[in-house]
């Protein structure tokens, strides 16, 4: 991003434009000659045809600056992230530059796109929401209205229920966080063996969170910690007894898979038979690979049903692989899990969220 200047970017571009989510470059590499792909939107009982920027949400990465005014700075730098990936993604898949050494240009490319399209996306902007609120709540417990005992427990009960409300973070929060979420995340890929596989058989689709990650042994989830609290001192003053604080340790798992630094692979198809594989650090890999057409068959089908797993409102797939969405999505259950809270917090704040649309700049 040496070449661009976003202090002195003129922040009204882009404010007022429709935003992708899932870069439309990336989306026509599952298109036809039209544009189009064969969309599954788990808002939509069918699935059906639809053009690569129809695809898109207006204002999605819009933000209020400082001085107060809608911001559209976000989205032109994802763009420049995008144009780079774009054209690392043509040099590193061209059956003429095929089984060349990935310059490491291209290789920093692809890890910043892969380690932004991690964290932009509907699903984390709604994770943030829901850590919001559950932030809000767990620290207003220490803060009671009013001094008589009744009064007191009242509130208590009330904002330890959290089926009650739910407080809603700005849009700001997730764009805000963007670059400082996807950074550790590109340091980490930089650090994988990179390679590029291309399927002789089968097909790939792919969905709004397009990076899945796998390992070779299917361990159960990490046990979130258990409730655990500490008293600190009270105080009697002329006659009353402060009410007393309590300090937790709170623990936010997301339930979406165990992070990239927990996996063996980390994947993401990049064409109906194309795969970028960031393998194991301590993995020797070469930089292109072609399979065969049963292995290309098998790959194409684990991939796939890691996708369809983790698709949050849409998954996308050629027109003529159409097949490949046949059945509905399956259900979005709990974004994340709670660890040192009571049980019941625990509980309901484990269901899958009442709705799955976050905030967007400047409405609902």
């Amino acid at each position: 991003m040496d070449e661009w200047d976003p202090e002195n970017a003129d922040p009204s571009q882009q404010v007022g434009a429709r935003h992708h989510t899932v870069p439309a470059f990336y989306l026509r590499r599952f298109a036809n000659s039209q544009n189009q792909l064969w969309v599954r939107d788990r808002r939509s009982p069918k699935p059906g045809l639809r053009r690569e920027s129809d695809l898109a949400i207006r204002d999605f990465y819009t933000f209020q600056n400082v001085r107060g005014e809608p911001d559209g700075r976000m989205e032109l730098l994802l763009q420049r992230v995008e144009d780079r990936a774009a054209r690392a993604l043509r040099r590193v898949t061209s059956s003429v530059t095929w089984g060349q050494q990935i310059t490491p240009a291209d290789r920093a490319d692809l890890c910043i796109f892969v380690a932004f399209q991690c964290v932009r996306g509907l699903r984390k902007r709604r994770e943030i929401e829901l850590m919001s609120d559950l932030y809000v709540r767990i620290m207003q417990l220490n803060n009671p209205v009013g001094s008589g005992r009744r009064e007191v427990a009242a509130y208590r009960d009330m904002l330890r229920d959290f089926r009650t409300l739910e407080v809603t973070s700005h849009p700001n929060d997730h764009v805000g966080l963007l670059g400082k979420l996807a950074e550790p995340l590109c340091e980490h890929l930089l650090r994988r063996p990179l390679t590029v596989i291309g399927l002789t058989a089968g097909a790939l689709l792919t969905c709004d969170e397009p990076v899945v990650t796998f390992d070779d042994q299917e361990d159960p989830p990490v046990p979130v910690i258990p409730q655990a609290r500490r008293r600190t001192r009270s105080r009697r003053r002329r006659g009353q007894r402060e009410i007393q604080q309590m300090r937790s340790l709170i623990q936010v798992q997301s339930t979406r898979n165990r992070g990239l630094a927990g996996a063996d692979e980390v994947v993401m198809p990049v064409g109906r038979r194309t795969l970028l594989v960031f393998s194991h650090p301590a993995a020797s890999m070469s930089s292109h690979l072609r399979l065969a057409p049963e292995e290309s068959y098998e790959a194409a089908k684990e991939v796939n049903e890691g996708i369809l797993a983790q698709a949050y409102f849409m998954a996308f797939a050629h027109p003529d692989d159409r097949h490949l969405l046949a059945s509905p999505l399956p259900e979005v259950g709990p974004l994340y899990r709670l660890g040192g809270v009571h049980p019941e917090q625990a509980r309901v704040a484990g269901a899958a969220p009442s709705h799955l649309r976050p905030e967007l700049f400047g409405r609902n």
